[in-house]
């Protein structure tokens, strides 16, 4: 590990380097390998909605941001701090919008990696399969969608934009440089598909600690007062056409 992250002085290099040097962490080999999306665990539920399947992975990205941001050990650059802010404003508002939508996580507790506080590592592997589940599983739900409920749909579309954009920014600060690929990857049909990738992170009983989601005001005390600009939902804007 180097001396500035040891003590926790500011890194001389670029804030999307911050996990270069480090020694003895779970950081992929490889770029690619940093996406897979291998889910062994008891299937979370095919029959569960595509709203709250959103908002179980939702709250997991708000729990895993929140507690980064707010216990970690390892350094964190302000600037890289302020990065992971935004996405957890950005995963709070998610969340914020599925519920108004109708959508329950179907859990409120997460099994997070044991060395997510202390190995930076460990962090940037995790928030990258995360970030690309939520990517593919809105691309899923998009498809699943878009016959029936097209406003739904493309709301679905709108939020798998914004897991991109978180994609190829923990992509910049995990040290892979930008995301290259021309397109995000299409690994679900639809939204349940995605029951085997969450199942790791979701809490079973008598199998180690519980983390829970955090509550609103513990979020908002971690965001700080800086305003994060909130886009509008697309089924907010253009109400689906009344039936004839």
């Amino acid at each position: 590990m180097t001396d500035d992250l040891k003590t926790g002085r500011p890194h001389e290099g670029s804030r999307r380097t911050f996990l270069r040097g480090l020694a003895g962490t779970a950081v992929a080999a490889s770029f690619s390998d940093a996406f897979g999306l291998g889910g062994a665990g008891a299937p979370v539920g095919k029959q569960s909605s595509v709203l709250d399947l959103a908002a179980t992975a939702e709250a997991l990205s708000v729990t895993l941001y929140f507690q980064v941001l707010s216990r970690a050990s390892f350094m964190l650059t302000p600037e890289t701090a302020a990065d992971l802010r935004g996405v957890l404003a950005a995963e709070s508002h998610h969340l914020e919008l599925l519920r108004s939508l109708g959508g329950r996580p179907l859990t409120a507790s997460f099994a997070l990696p044991a060395r997510l506080l202390t190995d930076a590592g460990v962090f940037a592997d995790t928030a990258l399969k995360l970030e690309q589940i939520s990517t593919s599983a809105y691309l899923g739900a998009t498809h699943q969608l878009a016959a029936a409920q097209p406003e739904l749909a493309a709301t679905m579309a709108q939020l798998a934009a914004s897991e991109a954009q978180h994609l190829t920014l923990l992509s910049q600060l995990s040290g892979y440089g930008p995301f290259r690929d021309t397109l995000p990857a299409a690994s679900f049909r639809q939204m349940a598909d995605t029951a085997p990738a969450l199942a790791p992170y979701l809490k079973v009983a008598g199998k180690g600690a519980a983390t829970p989601l955090p509550a609103d005001a513990d979020v908002r005390r971690v965001l700080g007062s800086r305003p994060v600009p909130r886009g509008e939902a697309f089924v907010q804007l253009y109400r689906p056409a009344p039936k004839r």
